[in-house]
């Protein structure tokens, strides 16, 4: 044989040597063989971080005819955190009323303007005039708050007023007739128990938004016996008190 012809000649692959390429072949396509399915990188939000979550509750709103030409309505309400985890800075209040009329408040409407996680702030008084030939019978309360992580929300809920009128009138002493000043009227029943003033120098006396309904109430002063009257409201109410003295 020829030397040129054993140097052309090229070496014949064993059975071992072609297993373990085609081994390490499919072991490299399965590496590049495609994309894998992308790991969930979302994580839960840690408790910190839970938006704040305030509701509107104990809404009382009243409507009250304070004179001839206007009525003053009132409303009154809490705000809750229920989360638990954040809390809330109120930034605006919006009254809507059922004939149209309108009022925006700020955050010094509330008792504090920022409601902590699972706390309670209490919103009182709210007023705003309106004319008696348009009265409303509902009051819708909008809340904007931004919570402690920087989310803002806003919180609605919505009411049914209810007529409300005053209890009036003059304290004077049985046996002179004369004003009896800085005598007390406090209710006692009622839905307005726990209301209580106090009679001017001319002995007069006013409760304002005095709900619809019977009542009791004293009227007490120094030297003078404690008087007890009932009354039912259902409009404006004036009663005069006469009081005796005790020595």
């Amino acid at each position: 044989m020829r030397v040129l012809d054993i140097c052309m000649r090229r070496p014949r692959a064993t059975p071992t040597i072609l297993l373990a390429t085609a081994v390490a072949f499919l072991a490299n396509c399965g590496e590049h063989a495609g994309p894998t399915a992308p790991s969930d990188t979302s994580a839960p939000v840690a408790p910190s971080e839970a938006p704040a979550a305030v509701t509107i509750q104990s809404i009382v709103g009243i409507r009250e005819l304070i004179a001839p030409s206007a009525d003053a309505y009132t409303v009154s309400f809490e705000l809750r955190e229920t989360g638990g985890r954040t809390g809330a800075e109120i930034k605006a209040i919006d009254l809507t009323f059922s004939n149209g009329l309108s009022a925006t408040f700020g955050p010094e409407a509330a008792a504090t303007s920022r409601v902590g996680a699972a706390g309670q702030v209490a919103v009182s008084a709210l007023s705003i005039t309106g004319h008696p030939d348009a009265r409303a019978g509902s009051v819708q309360i909008r809340v904007l708050l931004t919570d402690d992580n920087g989310a803002d929300s806003v919180s609605l809920a919505a009411a049914s007023l209810t007529a409300a009128y005053t209890l009036s009138g003059r304290i004077t002493e049985s046996a002179t007739a004369r004003a009896v000043a800085g005598a007390v009227v406090t209710i006692t029943f009622g839905r307005a128990a726990g209301r209580t003033t106090s009679a001017d120098a001319d002995g007069r006396y006013v409760l304002r938004t005095i709900p619809v309904g019977p009542l009791s109430f004293t009227v007490s002063a120094p030297g003078f016996g404690t008087v007890t009257r009932t009354a039912d409201i259902g409009a404006h109410t004036v009663m005069d008190i006469s009081v005796s003295r005790t020595s």
